[in-house]
């Protein structure tokens, strides 16, 4: 296998660029270490995959949130009614000792 870019033969497998077609040896596989044409096209889509990836995960976050969000206030609202019902078996039981 000969590099494209440095001509120097090797006999590791070949590594194809996939911006730019070119087989290249292990030290400029990468398309910044060739001087790729592809290289713009490279950083546009390792910006675009990030920008995804980060709104992936803000969509995860908010919507793991407003579940949190929701069960912490099925638990208040649950701890309220325990409350409540407490305080009316308390009374029911004081009413009920008075009156016999």
């Amino acid at each position: 296998m000969k590099c494209d870019y440095c001509k120097k033969v090797s006999d590791e497998l070949p590594y194809k660029c996939k911006f730019c077609g070119g087989i290249f040896c292990s030290d400029h596989r990468l398309p910044e270490n060739h001087d790729c044409i592809g290289l713009e096209r490279y950083k546009d889509v390792k910006h675009v995959e990030f920008k995804k990836d980060v709104v992936k995960a803000a969509k995860e976050y908010e919507t793991k949130a407003k579940v949190y969000t929701g069960r912490k206030l099925e638990l208040r609202q649950l701890l309220l009614y325990a409350v409540i019902l407490i305080i009316v078996l308390f009374l029911v039981y004081y009413i009920w000792n008075f009156l016999l």
